[in-house]
């Protein structure tokens, strides 16, 4: 596993100079639907920054993290350190377990939300061959997962390999804890700890795309997040011989700390095209 033996990367105060699109509903007419309809009409919308002036710019499409059950993307709040003026930034909102949502809505929505991306941002002077998906926490989990099991890009016309790269942060890499606490609620029996086709564990493979998973420190992380991050890693490398995966720990990093300095690395590697 790689760590950052230097300073790490803080906060960057960026000159912005970009367009916000609020409000985007990603799900096209004819798209499969699935799931409570009226809620993914209310709640799939995408914020779209792009940068001024810049041609065949990339585009990174970024899920919020929330256990599946909270948070949200706002058109007042893109992640600070991506560089709008140089590349362009999708905040996607996805439906929330318990509030309309459920397994495996969200991960559809994710889906929906890169397939929109690749399919459209050519329209706004991006580079379809430059977008790549990233989110930290339940983000991270969404990203791992479309990369990972192919159907649900393949639901909206899209494969996986038309991504650039995937980069999910301290995302949980076996079966996420909101879905089996959705099974909870029909079966108490339900374990809280398992590895079925909803982990992307379970999809390991030869062959997969570009990908870095970030974590933070195994002593102050979640417990286990390192840890299974490290096993996807694992099988992706050294069982299936996947050579353009990376893995990088954030020294001293938490759940919430590794955070800043990952998306500043994400942030260096889409601008300068210099991948891990």
């Amino acid at each position: 596993m790689k760590k950052l033996s230097a300073v790490l990367f803080f906060a960057a105060a960026f000159c912005v100079s970009a367009e916000v699109l609020p409000e985007i509903p990603y799900y096209e007419k004819g798209a499969p639907a699935q799931g409570n309809v009226e809620y993914r009409n209310q709640r799939c919308k995408l914020h779209l920054s792009t940068p001024d002036g810049v041609k065949n710019f990339p585009t990174i499409v970024y899920f919020h993290g929330g256990g599946l059950s909270a948070g949200s993307a706002r058109a007042d709040k893109f992640p600070a350190h991506f560089d709008r003026s140089k590349t362009a930034v999708a905040i996607a909102n996805y439906r929330l377990s318990g509030k309309g949502g459920k397994c495996p809505d969200y991960i559809y929505d994710a889906a929906a939300a890169v397939a929109w991306v690749v399919k459209n941002i050519a329209k706004y002077g991006g580079d379809p061959k430059k977008v790549y998906v990233s989110g930290h926490s339940a983000g991270g989990y969404l990203t791992a997962m479309v990369a990972l099991d192919k159907k649900y890009l393949n639901t909206f016309g899209v494969e996986p390999e038309q991504i650039a790269g995937y980069f999910p942060v301290s995302g949980q890499m076996t079966t996420h804890f909101r879905i089996l606490a959705e099974r909870r609620e029909k079966d108490p029996s339900t374990p809280k700890f398992m590895v079925d086709e909803y982990a992307p564990v379970y999809h390991a493979k030869k062959g997969v795309p570009y990908m870095v998973f970030f974590v933070g420190d195994g002593k102050f992380d979640y417990p286990a997040r390192v840890e299974e991050n490290a096993l996807l890693h694992a099988r992706l490398t050294r069982i299936f011989g996947n050579e353009n995966v990376k893995i990088v720990s954030i020294p001293f990093g938490t759940h919430s700390s590794c955070g800043p300095p990952s998306r500043a690395m994400i942030n260096r590697m889409v601008t300068t095209g210099k991948m891990l």
